[in-house]
């Protein structure tokens, strides 16, 4: 599992990652790729509240609250139970073709 915190065009963003979606192009087939995972983006705001978001102890948590998540922007435990993040539009490319029609793309970098 993964997180980053970040805001992109003012809006803060949440970017969730897990493994256990294999890669389609780099072998025979597509249960013999290699684990690329998956990954959700989703607006840090609750409300008027704007969380920030950790991965411990193999558990996503929001620093606010220490409320758990789950990958699909679901609160599944602590004060938080029950609410959900709205997702922010966001897309799973293939590098190759996105860089081919989108050359100016910057790559992020923590």
């Amino acid at each position: 599992m993964g997180v980053v915190n970040d805001a992109v065009g003012g809006e803060q963003v949440v970017i969730f990652w897990q493994p256990g979606t294999t890669s389609a192009l780099d072998a025979g087939t597509i249960a013999g790729g290699r684990d690329v995972g998956a990954a959700a983006a989703f607006s840090r705001q609750i409300d008027l509240q704007v969380l920030n978001f950790v991965y411990q102890g193999g558990r996503i948590l929001d620093d606010q609250t220490g409320s758990q998540w789950d990958v699909f922007g679901r609160a599944v435990g602590g004060e938080l139970t029950g609410a959900r993040l709205d997702p922010v539009v966001s897309v799973n490319h293939f590098w190759f073709s996105w860089a081919a029609f989108k050359p100016e793309t910057r790559i992020y970098q923590p």
